[in-house]
Protein backbone atom coordinates (compact mmCIF):
# COMPACT_ATOMS: atom_id res chain seq x y z
CA UNK A 1 0.00 0.00 0.00
CA UNK A 2 3.43 2.03 -0.45
CA UNK A 3 5.34 3.33 -2.94
CA UNK A 4 8.65 3.72 -3.50
CA UNK A 5 8.97 6.83 -5.06
CA UNK A 6 9.91 9.81 -2.84
CA UNK A 7 6.75 12.03 -2.48
CA UNK A 8 5.66 15.81 -1.44
CA UNK A 9 3.77 15.94 2.04
CA UNK A 10 1.10 17.78 0.47
CA UNK A 11 0.45 14.77 -1.82
CA UNK A 12 0.13 12.37 0.51
CA UNK A 13 -1.88 14.77 2.61
CA UNK A 14 -4.32 15.40 -0.58
CA UNK A 15 -4.37 11.98 -1.19
CA UNK A 16 -5.95 11.11 2.26
CA UNK A 17 -8.37 13.81 2.01
CA UNK A 18 -9.56 12.95 -1.10
CA UNK A 19 -9.84 9.58 -0.01
CA UNK A 20 -11.56 9.76 2.69
CA UNK A 21 -14.08 12.55 0.73
CA UNK A 22 -14.88 9.60 -1.37
CA UNK A 23 -15.78 7.61 1.53
CA UNK A 24 -18.14 9.62 3.47
CA UNK A 25 -19.37 11.06 -0.03
CA UNK A 26 -20.41 7.59 -2.04
CA UNK A 27 -21.04 5.64 1.99
CA UNK A 28 -23.05 8.55 3.80
CA UNK A 29 -24.51 9.57 0.10
CA UNK A 30 -26.21 6.48 -0.05
CA UNK A 31 -27.68 6.50 3.18
CA UNK A 32 -29.41 9.60 2.26
CA UNK A 33 -30.75 8.25 -1.27
CA UNK A 34 -32.16 5.61 0.33
CA UNK A 35 -33.95 8.16 2.70
CA UNK A 36 -34.96 9.67 -0.41
CA UNK A 37 -35.91 7.22 -2.69
CA UNK A 38 -37.03 4.41 -0.23
CA UNK A 39 -35.60 1.28 -0.86
CA UNK A 40 -33.70 2.16 -3.58
CA UNK A 41 -29.81 1.21 -1.76
CA UNK A 42 -31.20 -0.95 1.27
CA UNK A 43 -28.93 -1.61 4.25
CA UNK A 44 -26.91 -4.27 2.37
CA UNK A 45 -26.13 -2.00 -0.45
CA UNK A 46 -25.16 0.92 1.89
CA UNK A 47 -22.41 -1.65 3.19
CA UNK A 48 -21.63 -2.68 -0.42
CA UNK A 49 -21.36 1.36 -0.89
CA UNK A 50 -18.86 1.48 1.80
CA UNK A 51 -17.06 -1.37 1.70
CA UNK A 52 -16.46 -0.70 -2.45
CA UNK A 53 -15.66 2.97 -1.90
CA UNK A 54 -12.76 1.53 0.35
CA UNK A 55 -11.72 -0.72 -1.71
CA UNK A 56 -11.81 1.77 -4.93
CA UNK A 57 -9.74 4.21 -3.37
CA UNK A 58 -7.19 1.98 -1.85
CA UNK A 59 -6.42 0.88 -5.25
CA UNK A 60 -6.34 4.55 -6.69
CA UNK A 61 -4.23 6.49 -4.27
CA UNK A 62 -2.95 3.42 -1.67
CA UNK A 63 0.74 3.93 -3.82
CA UNK A 64 0.67 7.32 -2.43
CA UNK A 65 -0.54 7.85 0.87
CA UNK A 66 -1.02 4.21 1.72
CA UNK A 67 -4.92 5.03 2.04
CA UNK A 68 -5.80 4.94 6.02
CA UNK A 69 -8.42 7.29 5.71
CA UNK A 70 -9.26 7.06 9.26
CA UNK A 71 -7.78 8.81 12.41
CA UNK A 72 -8.06 5.32 14.46
CA UNK A 73 -5.89 3.32 11.47
CA UNK A 74 -3.57 6.25 11.24
CA UNK A 75 -3.38 6.15 15.34
CA UNK A 76 -3.22 2.50 14.60
CA UNK A 77 -0.14 2.94 12.45
CA UNK A 78 1.60 4.96 14.84
CA UNK A 79 1.02 3.29 17.79
CA UNK A 80 2.49 0.48 16.03
CA UNK A 81 5.83 1.93 15.16
CA UNK A 82 4.45 1.42 11.72
CA UNK A 83 4.17 5.26 10.61
CA UNK A 84 5.52 8.03 12.21
CA UNK A 85 3.96 10.27 14.88
CA UNK A 86 5.29 13.30 12.97
CA UNK A 87 2.52 12.97 10.35
CA UNK A 88 -0.05 11.94 12.36
CA UNK A 89 -2.20 15.21 13.03
CA UNK A 90 -1.77 16.39 9.32
CA UNK A 91 -3.06 13.05 8.03
CA UNK A 92 -5.79 12.75 10.92
CA UNK A 93 -6.05 16.76 9.64
CA UNK A 94 -6.57 15.75 5.91
CA UNK A 95 -9.13 13.13 6.57
CA UNK A 96 -11.48 15.08 8.93
CA UNK A 97 -11.45 18.31 5.88
CA UNK A 98 -12.28 15.36 3.54
CA UNK A 99 -15.06 14.25 5.85
CA UNK A 100 -16.43 17.39 6.43
CA UNK A 101 -16.18 18.86 2.69
CA UNK A 102 -18.47 15.30 1.84
CA UNK A 103 -21.15 16.30 4.37
CA UNK A 104 -21.33 20.15 3.06
CA UNK A 105 -21.42 18.70 -0.10
CA UNK A 106 -24.65 16.64 0.91
CA UNK A 107 -25.83 19.78 2.47
CA UNK A 108 -25.67 21.51 -1.04
CA UNK A 109 -26.45 18.38 -3.39
CA UNK A 110 -29.47 16.96 -0.96
CA UNK A 111 -33.18 18.01 -0.41
CA UNK A 112 -33.02 19.20 3.45
CA UNK A 113 -35.78 17.30 4.72
CA UNK A 114 -34.28 13.83 3.63
CA UNK A 115 -30.76 14.64 4.49
CA UNK A 116 -31.69 15.77 7.43
CA UNK A 117 -33.91 12.89 8.64
CA UNK A 118 -31.08 10.47 8.38
CA UNK A 119 -28.51 12.89 9.85
CA UNK A 120 -26.48 13.40 6.58
CA UNK A 121 -25.81 9.73 7.54
CA UNK A 122 -24.11 10.00 10.88
CA UNK A 123 -24.01 7.09 13.23
CA UNK A 124 -26.15 6.98 16.02
CA UNK A 125 -26.31 3.99 18.76
CA UNK A 126 -29.48 1.95 18.54
CA UNK A 127 -28.32 0.13 21.50
CA UNK A 128 -26.69 1.25 25.38
CA UNK A 129 -23.50 3.37 25.44
CA UNK A 130 -21.59 0.73 26.57
CA UNK A 131 -22.39 -2.21 24.30
CA UNK A 132 -21.98 0.76 21.13
CA UNK A 133 -18.93 1.54 22.57
CA UNK A 134 -17.48 -2.10 22.92
CA UNK A 135 -19.20 -2.71 19.47
CA UNK A 136 -17.06 -0.25 17.86
CA UNK A 137 -14.23 -1.09 19.52
CA UNK A 138 -14.18 -4.50 18.27
CA UNK A 139 -15.58 -3.90 14.79
CA UNK A 140 -12.64 -1.55 14.57
CA UNK A 141 -10.42 -4.10 15.86
CA UNK A 142 -10.79 -6.55 13.29
CA UNK A 143 -10.72 -4.22 10.62
CA UNK A 144 -7.51 -2.65 11.75
CA UNK A 145 -5.94 -6.64 12.10
CA UNK A 146 -6.36 -7.19 7.99
CA UNK A 147 -4.90 -3.72 7.53
CA UNK A 148 -1.95 -4.14 9.48
CA UNK A 149 -2.02 -7.57 8.13
CA UNK A 150 -1.82 -6.30 4.20
CA UNK A 151 -0.41 -2.71 4.31
CA UNK A 152 2.42 -3.67 7.45
CA UNK A 153 3.55 -7.10 6.11
CA UNK A 154 6.01 -7.88 3.24
CA UNK A 155 4.22 -11.31 2.65
CA UNK A 156 0.81 -9.64 1.85
CA UNK A 157 0.25 -9.52 -2.41
CA UNK A 158 -0.18 -6.50 -3.61
CA UNK A 159 -3.51 -7.11 -5.44
CA UNK A 160 -4.83 -8.18 -1.81
CA UNK A 161 -5.13 -4.67 0.01
CA UNK A 162 -8.53 -3.54 -1.61
CA UNK A 163 -10.33 -6.72 -1.68
CA UNK A 164 -9.55 -7.41 1.47
CA UNK A 165 -9.76 -3.94 3.54
CA UNK A 166 -13.04 -3.26 1.39
CA UNK A 167 -14.06 -6.66 2.09
CA UNK A 168 -13.66 -6.61 5.77
CA UNK A 169 -15.73 -2.67 5.96
CA UNK A 170 -18.26 -4.23 4.33
CA UNK A 171 -18.87 -7.26 6.19
CA UNK A 172 -18.56 -5.43 9.80
CA UNK A 173 -21.21 -2.87 8.14
CA UNK A 174 -23.35 -5.82 7.67
CA UNK A 175 -23.16 -6.85 11.24
CA UNK A 176 -22.47 -3.91 13.04
CA UNK A 177 -24.56 -1.24 10.72
CA UNK A 178 -28.26 -1.41 12.07
CA UNK A 179 -27.00 -1.52 15.88
CA UNK A 180 -24.00 1.34 15.67
CA UNK A 181 -23.85 2.46 12.29
CA UNK A 182 -20.39 0.60 12.24
CA UNK A 183 -18.36 3.51 11.76
CA UNK A 184 -14.88 2.23 12.86
CA UNK A 185 -13.61 5.46 11.47
CA UNK A 186 -13.62 8.67 13.47
CA UNK A 187 -13.89 11.14 10.90
CA UNK A 188 -16.09 9.12 9.04
CA UNK A 189 -19.13 10.16 12.11
CA UNK A 190 -17.61 13.35 12.22
CA UNK A 191 -18.06 15.17 9.07
CA UNK A 192 -22.23 13.98 9.44
CA UNK A 193 -22.04 14.88 12.85
CA UNK A 194 -20.68 18.49 12.00
CA UNK A 195 -23.77 18.86 9.35
CA UNK A 196 -26.28 17.32 11.59
CA UNK A 197 -25.54 18.80 15.06
CA UNK A 198 -27.88 17.58 17.82
CA UNK A 199 -28.00 14.27 19.10
CA UNK A 200 -25.27 13.30 16.04
CA UNK A 201 -22.51 15.79 17.58
CA UNK A 202 -24.04 14.37 21.42
CA UNK A 203 -23.45 10.07 20.65
CA UNK A 204 -20.07 11.79 18.73
CA UNK A 205 -17.15 10.80 21.93
CA UNK A 206 -18.28 7.00 21.22
CA UNK A 207 -17.42 6.96 17.36
CA UNK A 208 -13.84 9.04 18.46
CA UNK A 209 -13.10 6.55 21.42
CA UNK A 210 -14.61 3.33 20.52
CA UNK A 211 -12.34 3.05 16.95
CA UNK A 212 -9.40 4.08 18.47
CA UNK A 213 -9.22 1.85 21.17
CA UNK A 214 -9.77 -1.23 19.14
CA UNK A 215 -7.41 0.29 15.95
CA UNK A 216 -4.26 0.68 18.61
CA UNK A 217 -4.70 -2.54 20.48
CA UNK A 218 -5.57 -4.74 16.92
CA UNK A 219 -2.15 -2.95 15.65
CA UNK A 220 -0.16 -3.59 18.82
CA UNK A 221 -1.63 -7.57 18.45
CA UNK A 222 -0.79 -8.02 15.16
CA UNK A 223 2.81 -6.83 15.51
CA UNK A 224 2.77 -9.93 18.21
CA UNK A 225 1.66 -12.03 15.77
CA UNK A 226 3.97 -11.05 13.46
CA UNK A 227 6.82 -13.82 12.69
CA UNK A 228 9.94 -11.46 12.79
CA UNK A 229 10.89 -7.49 11.89
CA UNK A 230 11.90 -8.74 8.49
CA UNK A 231 8.73 -9.29 7.53
CA UNK A 232 7.69 -5.27 7.97
CA UNK A 233 7.21 -2.06 6.55
CA UNK A 234 5.97 0.73 7.29
CA UNK A 235 2.30 2.39 5.97
CA UNK A 236 3.50 3.81 3.34
CA UNK A 237 6.48 1.83 3.00
CA UNK A 238 8.85 4.59 1.80
CA UNK A 239 8.47 7.07 4.91
CA UNK A 240 11.35 7.21 7.37
CA UNK A 241 11.08 6.71 10.79
CA UNK A 242 13.53 5.77 13.65
CA UNK A 243 11.73 2.38 14.75
CA UNK A 244 11.51 1.20 11.32
CA UNK A 245 13.98 2.30 9.12
CA UNK A 246 15.80 -0.99 8.83
CA UNK A 247 12.81 -2.32 7.72
CA UNK A 248 12.31 -0.66 4.55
Amino acid sequence: MGGSIPRAPWQRYLAELIGTFALVFAGCGAVITDRLVPGSVSPVGIALVFGGTVGAMIYALGPICAAHFNPAVTLGFAAAGRFPWGHVAPYCAAQVAGAAGASALHRALFPVEAAAAVAYGATLPRIGVGPALALEAVLTCLLMLVIAAVATDRRAHPAVPGLAIGGTVMLCALMGGPLTGASMNPARSLGPALAAGGMATAALWLYLLGPVLGAVFASRLYELLRDGPEHAQSAPADLVHPRMGANR
